[in-house]
């Protein structure tokens, strides 16, 4: 049964070979134990595979997206839902909403999540894992809130997207990655870019076409490692005057500069064979750095604005009992305090070995200066 799971994995990813099959790197790392991490929340057990994170600066309320693509039943269906949570200081769990499910697909995948600028929650809806596998139905979704609460209401902000993964606005501007753009390349990641007239107050869906649309800025391609995933752009900040965002598939980075006019330029600034992975990643002004999941490593790495890099953490496979990480997949900061999102839904090549075992957890790590 495991090696089924893993062999849709692989198909899903563009692997094509199973998981004991995979070299899994190793990265000779011994962290500081000042940075242990420690449980930060204890989700419930119908928060299987959470993901997204975003932070409200008013309140202190962290949101967070349970996409929950893993267990299924023997036909096929998920455990659990697709749910909206979030904690506040208190680290406290509280569930706020039950995404409503795409029409075609009877399911929906809330991955990416950012507060926009009109209060309401933008969030990426990841169809790429769902039936038919590898479509071009991945969406944008404004969730509709009134003092920090979702009132229920879910619009389809924009539709074609392949595989929406992180959101992010800045200066009133709607970016996405899209960890799949279809292409004759091995892999290839793409950046949206939205305007807020664009989605904010809207009643039409806009639907776009990655093969050819405006709205698609730039692209970075993916290379081939041992692993032999060719999962594109996934985490995005913005950090020292640019977007920096990196790939799931060979930890490439990526700084894109943004003009007035929305013509981006593209520098690769890190492609090293020590760092294989790059999941979620977050910019923290008090420190100065950028964090960055390692889905493959079960570790976050650091980056500072003269693109240095290292490890904050790593640690070995495990379930992730006392806040140890277990494929941490998104990460946010909150008073010192940076929150791991434990995604626990293991692919090739990847430390974790085992899918959606408890703890379901995000991790702490308290930061220094």
């Amino acid at each position: 049964m495991l090696k089924k799971m893993w062999t849709v994995v692989a198909v899903l990813y563009g692997a094509s070979i199973f998981a004991q099959e995979v070299p899994i790197h190793r990265v000779d790392v011994t962290p500081d134990p000042a940075n242990k991490p420690f449980l930060a929340v204890d989700l419930p057990d119908y928060c299987t595979v959470p993901d997204g994170t975003t932070l409200d600066p008013q309140s202190g309320v962290i949101y967070i997206n349970c996409p929950n693509y893993a267990p299924r039943t023997a036909d096929g269906k998920k455990v659990n839902p697709a749910i909206l949570g979030c904690f506040g200081k208190d680290n406290q769990f509280r569930k706020l909403l039950e995404y409503p499910v795409h029409p075609k697909s009877g399911e929906v995948g809330p991955m990416g999540i950012a507060l926009g600028p009109d209060g309401n929650l933008y969030v990426c809806d990841n169809q790429f894992f769902i039936e038919p596998k590898g479509s071009v139905a991945s969406r944008i979704l404004r969730v509709v809130m009134k003092d920090g609460q979702p009132t229920g209401k879910v619009d389809v902000v924009v539709d074609g997207l392949r595989l929406a993964n992180a959101i992010l606005w800045h200066d009133n501007v709607l970016y996405v990655t899209d960890t799949q753009i279809p292409t004759k390349a091995y892999g290839l990641g793409g950046i949206w870019r939205f305007q807020a007239n664009e989605v904010v107050g809207t009643k039409e869906t806009l639907v776009v076409n990655p093969a050819c649309d405006k709205h698609l800025m730039a692209t970075c391609p993916v290379k081939k490692i041992g692993r032999m995933d060719n999962a594109g752009l996934d985490g995005m900040t913005w950090a020292w005057g640019a977007i920096y965002c990196g790939n799931f598939g060979d930890g490439m980075m990526f700084r894109v500069d943004i003009a007035n006019d929305g013509k981006a330029t593209v520098t690769k600034i890190l492609d090293d064979d020590d760092f294989q992975c790059c999941d979620g990643i977050f910019y923290d002004a008090a420190t100065d750095k950028i964090y960055i999941d390692d889905s493959q490593a079960n570790g976050i790495r650091t980056l500072d604005k003269n693109h240095n890099h290292g490890w904050l953490w790593v640690n070995d496979d495990t379930d992730g009992s006392n806040g140890l990480l277990d494929q941490p997949a998104e990460c946010i900061v909150r008073d010192g305090v940076l929150y791991i999102v434990n995604f626990d839904w293991t692919f090739p090549g990847l430390k974790n070995t085992v899918s959606t075992d408890a703890p379901h957890s995000v991790s702490g790590i308290r930061l220094s200066k």
